[in-house]
């Protein structure tokens, strides 16, 4: 299987700027809520569990203002990433020491072959965020479609 189109993964559905929350755990709980309400997640309280499961192993701050959280969870549906940008700086733990203000959710269904699929849209998603004009894009965002345009630049 090639690389995995960002195209194919970015789902307006589950964006959002200006998003509320001042913290990771009400950072989590909005893109959560996305995921339910757009049917990629079956329930709350055990994909957030899985989550903060893998909050413990590592840190998910890559630096730059932004987090890629994860959950590989039976509670997952479909495989997928909620993509948001808070006005506030979240604290958060990352390699640079700084909070995040854009956090990457990723729903990830439970078992090996997800695992892989997972590793694909990781890889697809971090090309892109290790470019400065994304990520400065990214920050500036002030809609769903800005943010969508800021992935291809």
């Amino acid at each position: 299987m090639g690389p995995m189109n960002l195209d194919d993964i970015l789902d307006r559905n589950v964006m959002g700027v200006n998003l509320p929350g001042k913290t990771k755990k009400e950072a989590i709980d909005v893109l959560s809520q996305k995921l339910l309400d757009a049917g990629y997640i079956a329930e709350i309280p055990g994909f957030e569990k899985d989550i903060y499961y893998r909050e413990t192993l590592g840190i998910t701050g890559i630096g730059n203002y932004v987090a890629i959280p994860h959950g590989q969870s039976k509670s997952v549906l479909r495989n997928g990433i909620a993509v948001g940008k808070f006005d506030e700086e979240i604290l958060w733990e990352s390699i640079d020491g700084r909070g995040v203000h854009v956090v990457c959710l990723f729903s990830v269904q439970a078992g090996d072959n997800a695992g892989n699929t997972h590793l694909r849209m990781l890889a697809a998603l971090a090309s892109e965020l290790g470019k400065d004009k994304v990520i400065d894009a990214l920050l500036k965002a002030q809609s769903v479609d800005d943010m969508i345009a800021a992935f291809k630049l």
